[in-house]
């Protein structure tokens, strides 16, 4: 008989964590993590678009803050 959590690793002993959001900082909306290989970089696209860039449309909604 193995004791308990023997073999498995620390990952199986946590709680799942709840998914947290990327959001665009220029246009507020989700964004997520497109993984790169040995020849293309990590990218950071808009989950509606699939795009880096912000649709225009949404650049005219976001909120000022000022700065």
């Amino acid at each position: 008989m193995t004791a308990p959590g023997v073999g498995a690793g620390p990952a199986a002993e946590e709680p799942r964590r709840a998914r947290i959001p990327l959001i665009c900082p220029r246009c507020g909306r989700e964004q997520q993590v497109v993984p790169g290989g040995p020849d293309r970089a990590v990218r950071v696209v808009h989950v509606g678009t699939g795009r880096e860039a912000c649709e225009p449309g949404d650049l005219a909604k976001a909120p000022d803050d000022g700065i």
